[in-house]
């Protein structure tokens, strides 16, 4: 009877042995998989871009235009210079560029501040191939400006450029002091006000506000 006891003693310890090697080889599993998500999230993060902020200095970049010359940044240093992200096909782009809410927008600001430079930057995948289509969008609307070309998206995910139009005001100094929506859809156009505030030294207000239009449309992968 004692030796009948002692065995199945023996046997139940040996599976409760069995049962915590087990759990123990399991446990690492769990965190293996959560740091490969991690690491799948941030990469997806560094990919998209966490956006220019007001306040910052603007990031730094070279496209090419329609002619193929590069055009950077760097080369309006010193200068007040307006970004804006355009499609030839979004509509709600096409209906400011033909009630002439750009071109009037561009004359306003250089009536402020006839220094200010502006970029009109594309970064639809499927027109990268047609950069020609980019430089007479402009021409048709009388707009004179380079239009730039950024087929890949980097420079539109770095500044986190959502829709057509999204606009940008960078400082003299380098400094993003706005970014959103051309106007408030009704008498006021934030490019200009921007502009004017900067001119009379005064804080710029809104310094954000949220773009309208067609999503940009980035290259996938």
């Amino acid at each position: 009877m004692q030796l009948k006891t002692i065995a199945s003693l023996g046997i139940a310890a040996t599976l409760a042995f069995g049962a915590f090697a087990v759990a123990q080889d399991s446990t690492p599993a769990a965190p293996k998989t959560a740091e490969k998500g991690e690491k799948g999230e941030k990469k997806a993060e560094s990919k998209k871009g966490n956006g220019a902020k007001v306040g910052s200095p603007a990031p730094a970049f070279t496209l090419k235009d329609a002619s193929g010359k590069d055009v950077s940044l760097s080369d309006f240093k010193g200068k007040v210079v307006v970004l804006e992200w355009i499609n030839p096909g979004c509509p709600v782009c096409k209906g400011k560029m033909d009630d002439g809410s750009v071109a009037k927008m561009m004359a306003d600001a250089k009536a402020v501040n006839p220094d200010v430079a502006f970029l009109f930057i594309n970064s639809t995948a499927a027109m990268a191939d047609e950069p020609e289509d980019s430089a007479e969008y402009l021409k048709d609307h009388k707009i004179e400006a380079p239009a730039l070309i950024d087929g890949d998206g980097a420079v539109g995910r770095m500044y986190g450029a959502k829709t057509t139009p999204h606009c940008y005001v960078i400082d003299a100094s380098g400094a993003l002091a706005y970014e959103g929506a051309i106007d408030d859809q009704k008498d006021t156009n934030y490019v200009v006000k921007t502009v004017k505030s900067l001119k009379a030294g005064e804080a710029v207000s809104p310094a954000n506000t949220k773009p309208y239009g067609c999503s940009v449309k980035y290259k996938k992968g």
